[in-house]
């Protein structure tokens, strides 16, 4: 193996520049293999709302190796018409000819944007190590920015033609930065649990858990899939996700929740 790179390191001296940054890209976008996914909602009438999501999730294996890319988006808007009412009596407010006063609101009901890289060194067919590098914000969730750096273990109970189910631990930092509120900053232990299921030629289930569990903040995400094959390349699916954040509550919020559910269905191509 070593005889080979120095021969190919060899041959690239003969080239030209352009040359060796051609084959050097080729070498690095070359084997990549994934799924890219879409989806919109649009209302309109006597209240309105856009929302549109979409993911790209790719992977590169090579000998021990699996190196895995994601990156998703989460967009909506919304805009209703609001009764207004006192603030002491919680009475509908009325004009001078009695009518309810109303006043149009918009607002952002979802903006998130995240990446991820996960590195995978398989050990063996089952034992592997991994590791975790990912960004994300979602301001309407209370979450100017996030990111994680986290090492592990895992274990691929069982995988073949049907499917997989494998298991993840480890442990890392993770920097919290809330919109409103103080940091929540710290190491944290990290859990994951990620299982596929191709009940048939055309329909493929999926299920996804992980927990990063800290100090001041814990934050559970689970992911519920199923896909229907349409063709060769496309699929439609359709995800629900939950995810729940302690200690991240806005005050400034009287509707804030710690938890958030997404369903979608979206159109998904296979690259």
């Amino acid at each position: 193996m070593f005889g080979s790179a120095a021969f190919a390191q060899t041959d690239l001296g003969n080239e030209s520049v352009s040359d060796q940054a051609a084959a050097i890209g080729g070498a690095v976008f070359t084997g990549w293999t994934g799924t890219a996914s879409l989806g919109a909602t649009f209302a309109s009438g006597n209240a309105s709302s856009d929302n549109i999501n979409g993911s790209v999730r790719l992977i590169k294996s090579y000998e021990r190796w699996d190196h895995v890319l994601t990156a998703s988006m989460f967009k909506g808007t919304s805009t209703v018409l609001v009764t207004q009412r006192d603030d002491v009596t919680n009475e509908v407010v009325t004009d001078d000819n009695g009518f309810p006063v109303r006043e149009i609101v918009e607002g952002e009901n979802s903006d998130r944007l995240a990446f991820g890289y996960q590195p995978k060194y398989y050990f063996s067919e089952k034992l592997y190590a991994f590791g975790i590098l990912d960004w994300e914000t979602d301001e309407p969730a209370n979450i100017d920015t996030a990111s994680r750096q986290v090492i592990g273990a895992g274990y691929s109970f069982y995988r073949n033609a049907s499917g997989y189910l494998s298991g993840e631990a480890g442990f890392g930092n993770k920097v919290l930065d809330p919109v409103f509120g103080d940091d929540l900053d710290g190491a944290i232990a990290y859990l994951g649990v990620n299982y596929l299921n191709r009940i048939s030629d055309t329909v493929t289930l999926n299920a996804d858990v992980r927990a990063d569990i800290g100090g001041d903040n814990t934050f559970i995400e689970l992911g519920l899939g199923a896909a229907f094959k349409l063709s060769d390349r496309f699929s439609l699916k359709v995800t629900h996700f939950s995810r729940s954040n302690t200690d991240l509550e806005d005050p400034t919020n009287p509707e804030a929740s710690s938890t958030d559910n997404i369903t979608s269905f979206n159109l998904v191509v296979d690259i």
